[in-house]
């Protein structure tokens, strides 16, 4: 964030009237600088500037922590200590939406100057196959940010074009000129992108990402702005479905583990490592680590105050049993509660609460590996390098089966790729249903699938239930303050309203 403020700060230096002065006084080079007459040259200039496109997501100020305390804790599944974008008391001044702001604008210029000077590259070792690929993966990446912008902000400006200082500062688009733009950068990368990388560039955007993601826009924009694009959802989603590149594994915990990242039913997700130096340096050596396990680790085993889940998830988990007449495989591998031989890091459930046995915490994605004990995450001593999963095979089956549904009212193949979800655990599958049943069903089956994962507040609120989903009593327990009319989204950072004078006014529910 301070990168862009001295971005702002220029911009506005160098549109204010100059009068007596040398203009040769005004025509310093850097020579520490490359400049981009000088970079642009080569297919490995190409390459580093992508791999420059995916540095700020990995930080701390983005998936690596504060995006997932502005999705994870906005949820009615959890009921975060802090009243801060967890609840729906969020300050404009808040440092964290400051940061994290600041780094979605980093990875967006980024984009935008591949896109406008990688074509123009002329080095015959620069296959058309490499050039397109990473066109494809700035494509893409504009496309992810604009939507997690546009979900979590709404009023954004638009930028797509490479970004002079007097463009650093534009007005808030129309929410629908967003959506159309998502849509079309997805749509140029996926002729773009390739369907796997090899071993070395694991993690990079691929064909089945963009599809997953524009599939989801639709779905999503169908629900929020009542486009009605239920069809064209299904047919991207189901371009996956069909193509056999990705499967379930075999056991839904095999996702959030030490050592599961980039399995088979990954489509795209956020890489993370145990590098722990720098703090928003914006470099090979920046903050890699999952910072955001001390945010979601249970009460009294994280510097941060500690995460508690609503009681109404784990009665979800339990209000069914498996084929074998069993609990749902997912409560252990997604919660903490008060099951036999449960453990908190190293220690026994009943040793961790025993003034508190009924306490719920979150179990998805802590590294619990042996020999790690709590204190030994986050910024101190051992980081955690379990991926931020941001699109997953499980996701795109039930997307698919929301969007089908929906297109064609009681679908069997809805239906399907429902029953393969729950197949995978072991579940026994749903039957024949109106539309109306089967809509609920499959709401139902996202939260048990995917909680703790990023979309369950977004999903409330393409779904109309924000404003009945959050009860007077279901945040108390922790202090969190209740639903707000006009707060469904997080207020535009007020260093956006004080320094860019086309934000005339405060995103509603914060004026």
């Amino acid at each position: 964030m301070k990168e862009l403020r001295h971005i702002l700060l220029m911009a506005f230096i160098l549109q204010m009237p100059v009068s007596g002065c040398d203009d040769d006084l005004l025509e310093v080079t850097d020579e520490n600088r490359l400049s981009p007459e000088v970079f642009w040259q080569t297919g490995e200039h190409a390459n580093r500037a992508a791999i420059g496109m995916y540095s700020p997501l990995a930080n701390q100020f983005g998936w690596g922590r504060m995006r997932v305390q502005h999705t994870v804790h906005r949820g009615d599944a959890t009921n975060p200590p802090r009243g801060e974008a967890g609840n729906f008391g969020a300050d404009p001044a808040l440092t964290t939406l400051e940061w994290s702001w600041g780094e979605y604008w980093k990875v967006i210029l980024r984009t935008n100057s591949i896109l406008a000077r990688v074509p123009l590259i002329e080095d015959p070792v620069f296959t058309d196959a490499a050039k397109n690929a990473i066109l494809g993966e700035a494509y893409f990446l504009r496309a992810l940010q604009y939507f997690h912008l546009l979900t979590q902000y709404r009023n954004v400006p638009l930028v797509t074009t490479e970004l002079a200082l007097k463009e650093v500062r534009n007005p808030p688009a129309n929410p629908l000129d967003v959506w159309d733009q998502i849509i079309s950068d997805l749509q140029a990368a996926q002729p773009l992108l390739p369907q796997a990388w090899d071993d070395e560039n694991l993690g990079r955007a691929t064909w089945g990402a963009a599809t997953a993601l524009l599939g989801k826009t639709y779905l999503y924009r169908s629900g929020i702005d009542g486009t009605n694009d239920y069809a064209l959802a299904a047919t991207e989603l189901k371009k996956i479905v069909d193509s056999g590149i990705y499967q379930l594994m075999a056991d839904h915990a095999d996702n959030f583990c030490n050592g599961c990242d980039n399995n088979a039913e990954s489509l795209f997700e956020i890489q993370l490592d145990n590098t722990k130096a720098g703090w928003n340096t914006d470099t090979e050596n920046d903050l890699r680590t999952a910072a955001w396990e001390a945010d979601i680790a249970p009460v009294g085993f994280s510097n941060q105050g500690g995460m508690e889940v609503n009681q109404f998830v784990l009665d979800a988990f339990l209000a069914e049993t498996n084929n074998d007449g069993g609990e749902d495989p997912r409560a252990r591998s997604t919660l903490l509660f008060n099951y036999p031989d449960a453990m908190v890091y190293e220690t026994p459930f009943v040793e961790a609460f025993p003034d508190d046995l009924g306490l719920i915490a979150i179990r998805k994605s802590l590294d619990m590996r042996p020999g790690k004990t709590a204190a030994s995450f986050g910024f101190d001593g051992l980081g955690s390098p379990i991926n931020w999963k941001m699109i997953r095979y499980a996701d795109v089956l039930l997307l698919y089966a929301e969007a089908e549904n929906e297109a064609t009212p009681g679908s069997a193949l809805a239906l399907s790729a429902l029953n393969e979800v729950r197949d995978r655990s072991n579940m026994p599958p749903r039957a024949t249903a109106d539309q109306a049943t089967l809509r609920q069903l499959i709401r139902d089956e996202r939260l048990l699938e995917l909680v703790f994962e990023g979309d369950r507040y977004y999903d409330l609120l393409r779904w109309g239930l924000v404003p009945g989903a959050f009860t007077d009593e279901l945040k108390s327990r922790a202090g969190g303050l209740q639903y707000q009319s006009g707060r469904e989204y997080l207020p535009i950072p007020q260093i956006e309203i004080d320094t860019n004078p086309f934000y005339e006014q405060q995103n509603e529910g914060y004026r």
